[in-house]
């Protein structure tokens, strides 16, 4: 027994083990021996474990290879790996599953062929009430580990999360972990909350680092919308300053405090009512129409009401209808341009109409044109005794032209004869210019003469005129 114990402590000369501080690993070092009586092997290992309570993980094909390798290198082996618990693998923290898209990165739309479309930029996105928006993932408690000693190691467990509840936002009453929109609107992710919001801002101008705007809630511009871009909204719409070429729809009513100008390409459409500062040379659809400056060549169609307040430039130009009535403060201008103004008649509830409208006031202005063209040329026939030759082709052109413009204004008079709205007028406050022209029904008036603060109605199918 006694020289048991000694050839063990002879052999613990050669050995030595260390534990890591987290009791998770177990290091052996081992040193050659030069004496033939002592033989270490694996058991002589295990025995120093078994002394220190180290029983779990242990890796005996890696210690019978540190033996050996020591033995037949006759080397020293140091720290060799001889044992490892298994860690504990803490629980997952409770996370926040987000079905929008709360990226703040702008990208321009790209169509299925790469074409990019750097006006559907994508800032905006809709959600509909009771539209799910954010699911909470529970927290998970992980799985316990095993030191070498084989004690338990306890895993940390996830820490919770909660639903980022904000404005116009509710827990769902079947599911409490998942949160809803409680309005139909614009959900954005800021603050660490979703709020969605019946109203979209813009701080800036509508260009090209914003793009199109699609709300189910209302539209706030602070800048001005730039040419080719859409606005649209099933709330109202507002923009502080001048839209340009662009398309503005809303289901409820636009005000724009600046102007509404550009080529013609621009259009605003309002289920509601539509107030403008100004407007030059675009199309504007709207229930009501109130203009605080001039309307000069707008096409301009109103289910009720138009009222355009300028003082020297109402309406001037272009083609005005409204369904009740026409309130200006001047009608036409002094350079006796081609206006168009009509009542009576709700176009917009004839979208059919509203182009063949538009065609005939566009081909009654070519025509006065033609007219005033052949008068000249009559003048110098009838000053002359007849016409010099220059003039020839120039008049049977004239002639040609004008006989064609009167069949095509005939063929398109004879499309459906729409309702006339009783009560319908039209009102000026000021004077009337030559140039106008005024419908009410299938009643037309051309004005030849100055006109001072005047109202149009129509009596049977006569239009009278009271002053």
């Amino acid at each position: 027994m006694v020289k048991n114990m000694s050839e063990t402590n002879d052999k613990t000369k050669f050995l030595s083990t260390k534990v890591s501080d987290d009791h998770m690993k177990v290091y052996l070092t081992v040193k050659p021996v030069a004496r033939e009586d002592i033989d270490i092997n694996s058991n002589d290992v295990l025995k120093i474990l078994q002394l220190k309570n180290i029983c779990f993980g242990i890796n005996e094909e890696a210690i019978k290879n540190t033996l050996d390798k020591v033995k037949q290198e006759n080397i020293s082996m140091e720290n060799v790996l001889i044992a490892e618990g298994n860690q504990a693998v803490n629980g997952e923290d409770g996370r926040l599953e987000f079905m929008f898209n709360i990226s703040k990165k702008i990208k321009p739309h790209e169509d299925a062929h790469g074409k990019v479309d750097f006006h559907e930029l994508s800032i905006v996105e809709n959600v509909e009430k009771g539209q799910p928006l954010v699911k909470l993932i529970d927290t998970t408690p992980g799985k316990p580990g095993k030191d070498v000693y084989g004690k338990t190691v306890n895993p940390v467990p996830g820490k919770p999360s909660a639903l980022p509840i904000g404005e116009n936002t509710k827990v769902s009453d079947k599911d409490t972990k998942l949160l809803l929109s409680n309005i139909d609107g614009i959900v954005k992710y800021a603050g660490g909350v979703v709020t969605v919001k019946s109203c979209y801002a813009v701080e800036k101008d509508v260009d090209f680092s914003v793009g199109n705007i699609t709300s189910k809630g209302a539209i706030l511009v602070k800048g001005n919308v730039r040419s080719g871009f859409v606005l649209d909204a099933v709330g109202d719409i507002e923009v502080w300053g001048t839209v340009e070429d662009s398309i503005v729809k809303s289901k409820g009513n636009v005000l724009v405090k600046g102007g509404f100008i550009g080529s013609g390409k621009g259009k605003i459409e309002a289920d509601g009512d539509v107030t403008i500062y100004f407007a030059r040379n675009q199309i504007i659809v709207a229930n009501n129409v109130k203009i605080s400056r001039e309307a000069v060549d707008c096409t301009i169609y109103a289910k009720n009401t138009v009222k355009v307040s300028g003082d020297k430039i109402s309406i001037g130009g272009g083609i005005t209808t409204a369904g009740a009535m026409i309130e200006v403060e001047s009608l036409g201008s002094k350079n006796e341009v081609h206006t168009d103004v009509e009542v009576g008649i709700n176009y917009v509830a004839h979208q059919s109409q509203m182009n063949t409208r538009k065609e005939i006031s566009g081909l009654k202005a070519v025509l006065k044109t033609v007219d005033k063209e052949l008068n000249t040329l009559h003048a110098i026939k009838m000053a002359k005794g007849e016409l010099p030759a220059q003039y020839t082709n120039t008049f049977d052109h004239l002639l040609s032209r004008r006989e064609g413009l009167v069949k095509k204004l005939k063929d398109l008079a004879s499309v459906e004869i729409l309702p006339v709205n009783e009560g319908a007028k039209i009102i000026v406050n000021k004077v009337v210019h030559p140039g106008v022209e005024i419908k009410i029904g299938e009643s037309t008036i051309a004005i030849l003469e100055e006109c001072k603060k005047a109202t149009f109605y129509l009596t049977g199918d006569e239009i009278k005129i009271k002053t």
